[in-house]
């Protein structure tokens, strides 16, 4: 995932001990939780059953905490602490708008075929993101780059994702 890491970057960035460096993992996942269960709420209730603001306000907030965590050194041990939340929510609270949606797309006809195509590509980010962040750390030797490269993919998600349109008219 995106925030595979997490800990790590908090050991060796941030100077914390493991125990610390934990926390802000389990910060995360529980900012994750949270946005999970608090983006259906919005969706259905603020954005009236719609799925993309969600998601773009989501892909804005990772665009934000990636691009502050490249500077997370000068942050303050609070900051971290809810930047680590924002950031869970960020990298682990769309997935529910983000399938909802894509079967939406799709309609009736469509929608097995499309879940079946986001989850091939939702989960080969899970297996290519770690991978690749570890190989922008290693090649640049700081963790801003990395963490730039992943405010840049959330940036093109939240320019993209407005533009679909479905493939069904109701």
């Amino acid at each position: 995932s995106r925030l595979a890491y997490l800990t790590l970057y908090g050991r060796e960035a941030l100077g914390l001990t493991s125990v610390e460096a934990a926390r802000l993992l389990a910060l995360a996942q529980r900012g994750g939780a949270g946005a999970r269960l608090g983006w259906g709420v919005v969706s259905d209730r603020l954005f009236e059953s719609r799925r993309r603001p969600g998601i773009v306000i989501s892909a804005s907030v990772a665009l934000a905490s990636f691009a502050l965590l490249s500077v997370g050194p000068g942050l303050q041990t609070v900051v971290m602490a809810l930047l680590a939340v924002a950031a869970g929510a960020a990298a682990f609270g769309w997935v529910g708008l983000y399938f909802t949606l894509v079967a939406e797309l799709g309609g009736a006809r469509h929608a097995g075929l499309l879940t079946g195509v986001a989850v091939a590509f939702s989960w080969s980010g899970v297996l290519v993101g770690p991978p690749l962040f570890g190989a922008i750390l290693q090649a640049t030797g700081g963790w801003a780059a990395p963490w730039l490269v992943f405010a840049a993919v959330a940036l093109v998600v939240a320019l993209v994702l407005p533009r679909p349109r479905p493939l069904v008219q109701r």
